[in-house]
């Protein structure tokens, strides 16, 4: 079921992040670095309940939607690589 409202998808995204991060923190990171790699993860799978919701209700005339979703999905992609470095400690100026 696909989460319409705004400050209800917000809250759950925020709740996920700061769980992540309290997660990372008690796995021994720095605070600030646990953060910045719980807030890369959740940027990167923001967009992936509606890619899977519009899917999963597939029709013919959704092509454009599922563009558009597939898109974010993609875009966003980039964040998970940087949470990725940060949790095996590479230096993201030299992975790119």
């Amino acid at each position: 079921m696909p989460i319409d409202d705004s400050s209800m998808e917000f809250d759950l995204f925020e709740d996920a992040r700061r769980k992540l991060a309290e997660f990372l923190v008690g796995q021994g990171r720095e605070a600030l670095e646990a953060e910045r790699i719980a807030w890369y993860v959740i940027q990167g799978v923001r967009g992936i309940p509606k890619l899977l919701t519009i899917l999963s209700e597939f029709k013919p005339q959704d092509k454009e939607e599922i563009q558009n979703a597939l898109g974010v999905v993609l875009d966003n992609a980039a964040a998970l690589s940087k949470a990725k470095n940060l949790l095996l400690g590479l230096d993201d100026d030299l992975v790119h």
